[in-house]
């Protein structure tokens, strides 16, 4: 459940920002990082040439544990659309492996449920389009030296948004900027289900709304 809502949150925290937002294929639907452990499954030249200058001095985990964290090749696993053989990606073998998770984790799946990681997707670009604050406001950060908390808010002469995200694994307590009454605003995204007022729960986002 908390890989579900810290994808999420992810994607609340960028969503929002000023510029054009970038979605690698296979982020909207929460697709995992590949750690194979054959250092050989990598194509990638470089993470190859890596595991050569590593092998003699490290161990086969401390190597593989190293290439997982370092190779370009962790995110490049083909798209994965469905549970079919090669995760719908194609009719025979691709040039890379499928990751495992594909039966769980893809696209068809998650079509199906409301409360999936690419349905939230949909629902936030769908506000990022809609809401003028988010093409024109203004930027402004706060507690920028929280260990946990990423806060900011965008605002325009007839709107301001106030962007909460918490990327702790247990429960955090609110801040809220000053200048911010969170009684006049609407509360247009959360992460979670479940709702407690002062209390962010673990990896929870949420995204308020001032209108005049």
């Amino acid at each position: 459940e908390l890989y579900r809502e810290s994808a999420k949150t992810l994607a609340v925290s960028y969503l929002f920002l000023k510029g054009t937002p970038f979605i690698y294929q296979g982020q909207e639907i929460g697709m995992t990082n590949f750690r194979p452990e054959d250092p050989f499954c990598y194509e990638d030249v470089h993470t190859i040439n890596q595991y050569e200058r590593m092998k003699d001095k490290k161990s086969l985990d401390q190597c593989l544990k190293r290439l997982w964290r370092s190779s370009r090749d962790s995110a490049r696993t083909p798209m994965q659309w469905d549970d079919s053989m090669y995760a719908g990606f194609s009719d025979v073998k691709p040039w890379f492996c499928v990751n495992d998770n594909y039966k769980t984790i893809n696209v068809e799946q998650q079509k199906k449920d409301s409360y999936s990681i690419l349905s939230f997707y949909k629902e936030m670009i769908h506000l990022r389009k809609s809401l003028q604050v988010v093409k024109e406001g203004n930027y402004k950060e706060y507690f920028p030296y929280h260990k946990y908390l990423y806060v900011y808010s965008r605002q325009t002469t007839n709107q301001k948004i106030l962007v909460i995200c918490s990327f702790k694994s247990q429960t955090q307590k609110m801040k809220i900027p000053t200048g911010f009454d969170l009684t006049k605003a609407k509360l247009i995204v959360r992460t979670h289900q479940e709702y407690l007022p002062d209390v962010l729960l673990p990896y929870e986002s949420r995204v308020y709304l001032w209108e005049k």
